[in-house]
């Protein structure tokens, strides 16, 4: 970090640097900053140009009307370098128009190695709010002139373990209302990087709690509206989405306890976004599947001989989140999985309940799943766990359950490296053994036996032998029109 600052300030002899914002905060917290917000008074084009060019990196507009500019940097701590013109008449003004205070500090990039001496912020207050870790706007119209500023704030706290001042929680519940006027895809970023957070379920229940929550999901009063009897829980349907998505972030913060075997494998899992949309994780959609898991549960109560059921939720509900994603301006591959998961949420549930053991079963939900297998289960199990404090289920239930999935994420790893087994038999053996002529017929049993290979039917050339030995006459039939003897 400190040879990025010496080369910029190498080039930034002819105009003044503040460093502003979230870098300034991260560097007070001890945290290390990813990125750099820098604010020059003129030429910021030409400015950003050259620091794209010393860094050999690549630089995008992000506004060219209010001259905002991004610098790429590879293989770093800092990912960004983001170019700004100061935007008011001084520097003071500039600071005053930020969202929060602990945003409203700034220095002289040239003052980098003495920066704490040098600070530069509107008033004392902000220094307090640094030392009581409260975050505070800047001014009571800070959410009005941009409601995702509310958002902002939630990911913040959830990302330094701050929390609001009773202020600022003054100014959410009143302000709340103006969050849909903020474009669909802002309020997704800001969304999905709460919840890839490890206290996202605190957070959730503030944005409930404060009134954001139902402007964002309208769907969530319907879940609180749910009769209280329909559910084991006291706070019905809604409570239960809080509790589920709870039990989850629990098993997701100790998976060396619950898994012990194959929590590497899990943490590497959950680690691979790449194939998500932009500031959406994996963990973040597993957790938004957790609470809308039983979202179709309204729609779909009936009774029948004195019993509640939702026949067909899950169904339900795996079609109406996906509206609810497009709303979001969430990418195909991100409403898919959470699609999935909520469409296939009790599949796990009925497997452990049945004690389905074979490989064969696991094997075709395996290939099904699409390599979300342990979002799956993990999800059912928060399902289950979400009853843990109410006392639904047995603890020899639960334990049974644990072992149950421990189980199945070690077939699967079994599954995920089928690729090295190799065929036990080949066509040699094929002809010597079984007078077998050249034919297509010959790949065809070879594969068959691959197959149960991998199923675990098939343990070693004995078993190949047999198993080949009792198609025979499949194969004849299949083949009619050849004779496939010598």
């Amino acid at each position: 970090m400190n040879n990025i600052i010496e080369k910029i300030n190498e080039i930034s002899t002819t105009s003044s640097v503040y460093v502003i914002g979230g870098f300034v905060r991260d560097l007070l917290l001890g945290h290390i900053p990813r990125d750099i917000d820098l604010y020059v008074n003129d030429c910021t084009l030409e400015y950003s140009n050259e620091i794209a060019r010393i860094f050999n990196s690549k630089l995008i507009i992000l506004d060219e009307k209010n001259k905002k500019y991004r610098i790429l940097i590879k293989n770093n701590a800092i990912k960004n370098i983001d170019v700004s013109i100061l935007f008011g008449k001084t520097l003071f003004e500039d600071l005053s128009k930020r969202d929060f205070t602990i945003n409203s500090v700034a220095f002289d990039l040239k003052n980098f190695n003495y920066y704490k001496k040098n600070l530069i912020f509107i008033d004392k207050s902000v220094l307090l709010d640094f030392k009581f870790k409260k975050l505070n706007t800047i001014s009571s119209d800070s959410f009005k002139s941009d409601p995702l500023r509310i958002l902002r704030g939630f990911r913040f706290i959830s990302e330094i373990g701050f929390n609001f001042s009773n202020e600022t929680i003054k100014q959410i519940k009143f302000n709340a209302k103006f969050i849909n006027n903020v474009s669909s895809e802002r309020i997704k970023n800001e969304f999905f990087r709460i919840l890839s957070s490890k206290n996202a379920t605190d957070m959730i229940y503030k944005m409930y709690n404060y009134g954001l929550l139902s402007k964002i999901f309208p769907e969530i009063d319907d879940m609180k509206k749910s009769p209280k009897k329909y559910y084991y829980h006291d706070g019905g349907l809604l409570q239960h989405s809080f509790e589920t998505m709870e039990s989850l972030e629990n098993i997701l913060n100790k998976l060396d306890k619950y898994f012990s075997k194959s929590s590497f494998y899990i943490k590497k899992h959950f680690c691979n976004n790449t194939s998500f949309s932009e500031n959406v994780t994996r963990i973040g959609l597993l957790k938004f599947s957790a609470f809308f898991h039983d979202n179709a549960k309204p729609e779909t109560v009936s009774f029948k001989n004195n019993s509640i059921h939702f026949f067909k939720h899950d169904e339900y509900g795996a079609k109406k989140i996906v509206n609810r994603m497009l709303d979001l301006k969430c990418s195909k591959n991100d409403i898919e999985y959470v699609s999935f998961l909520i469409k296939y949420h009790m599949y796990p549930s009925m497997l452990i309940k049945n004690n389905v053991t074979t490989k064969k079963s696991f094997l075709k939900l395996f290939k099904k799943s699409n390599d979300n297998i342990y979002d799956l289960f993990i999800l059912s199990m928060s399902d289950w766990h979400s009853y843990k404090k109410i006392f639904a289920y047995k603890s020899e239930s639960l334990k049974f359950q644990k072992k149950y999935i421990s189980d199945i994420f070690e077939y699967y790893y079994e599954f995920k490296n089928m690729e090295k087994i190799v065929n036990i038999i080949n066509g040699n053996i094929l002809i010597e053994k079984f007078n077998l002529k050249q034919g297509p017929w010959i790949g065809y049993i070879l594969n068959s036996v691959l197959q149960r290979q991998k199923s675990g039917e098939i343990l070693n050339i004995v078993d190949a032998l047999n198993f080949v030995s009792s198609k025979l006459l499949y194969v004849e039939k299949i083949y009619k029109n050849y004779c496939i003897y010598k």
